[in-house]
């Protein structure tokens, strides 16, 4: 099944965003904010987001990437506006 332009739209935000998320899961993992068992699962759904990243990463053009990189700066900067 070929993506539509919608499914696609989707995919790149998601491709954008969660990396993100992985980064903030990391960042609070290092605080210690997490219980035992949040913390296991949070570590499960960051080596998916990774994987899932890495793997998509492997068959996109730079284009796809930079526009990654630039959904991850825009959300960053949306969640430092926003989240004060």
């Amino acid at each position: 099944m070929k993506p539509t332009k919608e499914m696609e739209k989707k995919l790149l935000a998601l491709c954008g965003v969660l990396p993100v998320l992985a980064d903030f899961i990391e960042d609070l993992n290092m605080e210690h904010v997490f219980t035992k068992n949040i913390k296991r699962k949070a570590n499960l759904l960051l080596e998916e987001i990774r994987k899932t990243d890495d793997g998509i990463l492997k068959h996109t053009t730079i284009e796809s990437q930079t526009q990654q990189i630039d959904i991850q700066i825009a959300f960053r900067q949306w969640v430092q506006e926003n989240f004060n």
